[in-house]
């Protein structure tokens, strides 16, 4: 089974249609998304839908604007100059998708595979160097 990783989408939705209509990754048994799908771009909310209708063909592991982005949906983080949430924020469907996003881990790991947003440390695998 083919597995692309996608990381980064940040709202940039046409860029990821654009990817998926693609022959290699629209044949793909699976999509890991690398976190920091939400943010900057102009499309959050449709990006955050698409990946969740998904379903079991993406993996996702949080990233920092993922993060950024529960925070303000539960109320415990300011707007930061250049955030693009408002409209994800403003959605009739915010508690479905933040949930979704909540459910998804820090880390995923299959087989040697491990898919991780940023900053993984050698230790946490029993690796000495």
């Amino acid at each position: 089974m083919t597995t692309w990783v996608i990381g980064d989408v940040h709202g940039c939705y046409r860029t990821l249609r654009r990817l998926l209509r693609r022959p290699g990754p629209a044949a793909a048994g699976r999509l890991w998304f690398v976190g920091d799908l939400v943010n900057r771009g102009p499309r959050s909310l449709d990006v955050l839908r698409s990946v969740a209708d998904l379903g079991d063909r993406a993996v996702v592991v949080l990233g920092n604007h993922d993060l950024h982005f529960l925070a303000r949906a539960f109320g415990v983080a300011p707007a930061r100059r250049g955030d693009t949430l408002e409209p994800l924020l403003a959605a009739r469907d915010l508690a479905e998708l933040a949930g979704w996003l909540l459910a998804r881990p820090l880390l995923a790991e299959e087989g040697s595979d491990v898919l991780v947003h940023a900053g993984l440390s050698h230790c946490l695998f029993g690796h000495r160097r």
